[in-house]
């Protein structure tokens, strides 16, 4: 095994190079290829740790960013095996399902069997990516193979089939190419020569698909403020400086355009260090900065209640003051709050690092923003930071009349790692996936401005006080990845299931075959069968004597 288990190390690593800082997005194909071609075939557990060993590699560099963030390896480690699990599963249902009798090598031979192993690793693979999506606690989509397609050719095919259509994409080249080495191994042919060329095709059709780009119901212009955080641990420790440095960059920006100049200002994830609705002090700094630039301003905060907290994001109106906010649905688990806290605290006291849990908001998923150029309010969907990364969020938000999107987040814990490339990456996807413009916005990077196209058109620098202004075109028509909805995902899990079932169940038949003495069932009730009649004649011929 320890040549397959170098090979499938390779696999991982070759996943984790397509997501940023490399962005290599045509690596992830050939990690899939990886798994399907050394985990066919052999006995589940022996692919269950193959996947298990692909997924190690994968994770551990993809989600190193965490280290930083929490001050320790522990969670780095914990989630890293966590996610590899999952893979494990995959491992072991392509054990089971390569060897059903249409896929197996010996039966399953011509492009019958070809067409059926490339089918199956692919709904596989999709199945388990979106399992470990939304489930347990919401999932962990980070990692999904869609995300790191945001400079191939393949993204335009998210606005048919959104990000599990675009990843089911990617599963599919992979299990071509694992087919073409499949059928190389028998010498050069017709077979692999025909998987290659429709892998080739598969990577370019997408770029016919058209993207309509284009404002439908005028432009809403925002202003996005990145305030900067020098150490996030001690601005955040002392009161009112992170507020502040958002409002004097505020009031900067302000005086280079002018009172009026823009139709709301957006402030990032927790740019309040204390909540404006029930501290005087910082109300007043964000009132102060929404009269200067005469707009409302979206400020994250974060409220207290109780023994809970709630992450929001804020009207603030330079004449009302505070007004409506979007309440965070997808608090991150381990994160913002703990699940099965007495449990694991049996194991670790790391959960007291997290006092109070973040509870899940309700309600729309869009917030309105009144709009003097438009006169009307515009509403707009949001995600909070990490919910950029769940697809049916935006669509809930798009489908509830958002015309772009908004994405604040607070990546002052993730300063000078991948994370931040990796959530420009997702916005970008979400933006074709949704036709929408989005808008990013973090205290300190990456703030960015993204088109319906997935296209950056403004971006700036990292870890520096600054601001831009765009006009994000607002769209009403939804794409036909947001029509289909939830349907495309709940599909392929369902196949997915089934198919593990089928291969399962196919296994246990074997093994029992296998166990039964020489000579089969059938032999031996033949021969019961034959002992039988002849007692029976036996006795018949007596009873006529």
């Amino acid at each position: 095994m320890i040549l397959p288990t170098a090979w499938a190390t390779a696999s991982g690593l070759a996943l984790a190079s397509a997501f940023a800082p490399l962005d290599w997005w045509w690596a992830a194909a050939l990690g899939v290829a990886g798994l399907g071609i050394i985990a066919r075939g052999r006995t589940w557990g022996r692919s269950a740790w193959l996947g298990f060993v692909v997924g190690l590699a994968f994770f551990a560099p993809l989600l190193h960013f965490t280290v930083p963030a929490m001050g320790n390896a522990l969670g780095w480690v914990a989630l890293t095996i966590t996610e590899a699990a999952y893979l494990a599963l995959l491992g072991a249902a392509w054990s089971w399902v390569s060897r059903l009798g249409p896929l197996d090598d010996g039966r399953g031979a011509g492009w019958r069997g070809a067409a059926a192993r490339v089918i199956a690793l692919t709904v596989l693979w999709a199945a388990v990516e979106e399992l470990r999506s939304s489930w347990p606690w919401g999932g962990f989509p980070f990692g999904r193979l869609a995300f790191a397609m945001a400079d191939s050719p393949l993204l335009p095919l998210a606005s048919i089939g959104g990000v599990a259509g675009l990843g089911l994409l990617v599963a599919l080249i992979g299990a071509l190419l694992a087919e073409a080495a499949r059928a190389l191994r028998h010498g050069p042919g017709l077979g692999a020569l025909t998987a290659l060329i429709v892998a080739g095709a598969a990577a370019v059709a997408p770029l016919a698909i058209r993207m309509p780009s284009q404002a439908e119901s005028g432009t809403l212009r925002l202003a996005a403020v990145q305030g900067s955080v020098a150490d996030a641990q001690a601005s955040y420790d002392r009161a009112l400086e992170v507020t502040g440095k958002h409002a004097d960059e505020t009031a900067r920006l302000a005086g280079e355009i002018g009172p009026g100049a823009v139709d709301a200002v957006v402030w990032p994830e927790n740019a309040a260090d204390l909540d404006p609705r029930d501290h005087y002090a910082s109300a007043r700094r964000i009132d102060r900065a929404a009269r200067v630039i005469g707009a409302p301003i979206l400020v994250g905060a974060v409220k207290y209640e109780d023994d809970a907290r709630y992450n929001d994001l804020l009207l603030w109106s330079p004449i009302t003051g505070a007004g409506p906010y979007y309440r965070k649905h997808r608090p991150v688990p381990f994160a913002e709050h703990v699940p099965l806290r007495p449990w694991i605290r049996r194991v670790t006291t790391q959960v007291d690092r997290i006092g109070v849990d973040m509870l899940p908001g309700t309600g729309p998923t869009t917030l309105a923003v009144p709009s003097g150029s438009q006169g009307r309010d515009v509403p707009l969907a949001i995600g909070i930071c990490f919910e950029v990364a769940y697809d049916d969020l935006l669509r809930d938000g798009v489908r509830q009349g958002g015309e772009a999107i908004i994405i604040p987040t607070n990546n002052a814990n993730f300063i000078g790692t991948s994370e931040t490339g990796q959530q420009i990456a997702q916005g970008r996807v979400q933006a074709v996936a949704h036709g929408r413009a989005v808008l990013q916005v973090s205290t300190t990077g990456t703030t960015a401005v993204i088109s319906p196209r997935g296209v950056v058109e403004q971006v700036l620098p990292d870890n520096e006080q600054s601001s831009l202004v765009a006009d994000l075109p607002l769209r009403t028509t939804l794409t036909i990845a947001d029509r289909l909805g939830h349907w495309p995902a709940r599909l392929t899990l369902i196949a997915g299931a089934l198919l593990t079932i089928t291969g399962m169940v196919a296994a246990g038949r074997r093994r029992r075959a296998a166990r039964a003495p020489r000579g089969g069932y059938r032999e031996r009730r033949r021969a019961s069968g034959s002992a039988h009649g002849t007692g029976r004649s036996s006795t018949t011929r007596r009873k006529r004597t």
